[in-house]
């Protein structure tokens, strides 16, 4: 969920629509560790529903194969934990991701670009109700706007993404919109105000997808640059709405290598 931003030595920040140099390469592994107790009703009302313990670990590689044109490839492992009386649980491989960004636009100080990403599924023949979303190949096809400012004598940086999530199986199809504020406050240092966005393009099938949902999450993060290489970062997020959908929480940890 961590937008994948840094602040470099000596550089304006950058936002995640920008594509990497050519020959340049980043790794990033991400922790998310998550929980859920309550749920958004029909009518937005919080109430009680399912309780889930959620960890996904996800490292992704992203390769600048040439001028304005970034490929990435990501994989994931996730443990789930669904409580109560009818306790079950779902540990092994999540989502791989292979596609690519490219440039479409270019100024002093921003970037259009779009993003093209197939995701193969991973849980295989698992029945779990813990590995229920993660079953279906899925497509995530990503308008990516970026651009750079100063804000109160600091370098920032603005990025939205407008998303078409296709998914091939019971879940349905989402709209999704990304928001990125970054702020650096100091040389090395980062802040990201983040907001996460996402609304089903009506309902599924099956029980478990047989309504509509929405949800609207919120998170900060700091990144700090270790050195010119090295970059971690730790984010808290929060679900502040939603509608058919739980009410999850947790924290995100990251680090980043670049060669």
């Amino acid at each position: 969920m961590l937008c994948v931003a840094a602040l470099g030595p000596q550089r304006d920040a950058r936002a995640g629509a920008w594509t990497l140099p050519p020959g340049q390469s980043e790794f990033w592994a991400t922790t998310s560790i998550a929980a859920a107790g309550s749920a958004f009703g029909p009518g937005y009302e919080l109430r009680d529903g399912a309780s889930y313990r959620k960890v996904e670990q996800n490292v992704l590689f992203e390769h600048g194969a040439m001028d304005g044109l970034t490929l990435l490839l990501g994989t994931q492992f996730l443990a789930v934990t669904i409580t109560g009386p009818q306790r079950t649980q779902y540990a092994g491989p999540g989502y791989t991701d292979v596609g690519g960004r490219v440039r479409l636009m270019q100024g002093e100080g921003w970037v259009v670009a779009a993003q093209v990403v197939a995701r193969a599924p991973g849980v295989g023949d698992a029945r779990s109700r813990a590995a229920v979303g993660y079953r279906d190949w899925e497509a995530d096809l990503r308008l990516m706007v970026g651009a750079d400012f100063p804000l109160g004598g600091w370098p920032a940086f603005l990025d939205v993404a407008l998303a078409q999530r296709q998914r091939f199986g019971d879940p349905p199809d989402e709209l999704r919109l990304d928001a990125t504020l970054g702020l650096g406050v100091m040389p090395g240092l980062l802040l990201l105000l983040q907001s996460f966005n996402v609304m089903s393009e009506g309902a599924g099938e099956g029980a478990d997808f047989a309504v509509s949902y929405e949800y609207y999450k919120a998170q900060a993060a700091v990144l700090l640059e270790v050195n010119g290489q090295l970059s971690l970062s730790m984010a808290a997020f929060a679900t502040v709405l939603a509608r058919n959908f739980p009410q999850e929480n947790g924290l995100v940890l990251a680090a980043r290598y670049r060669f």
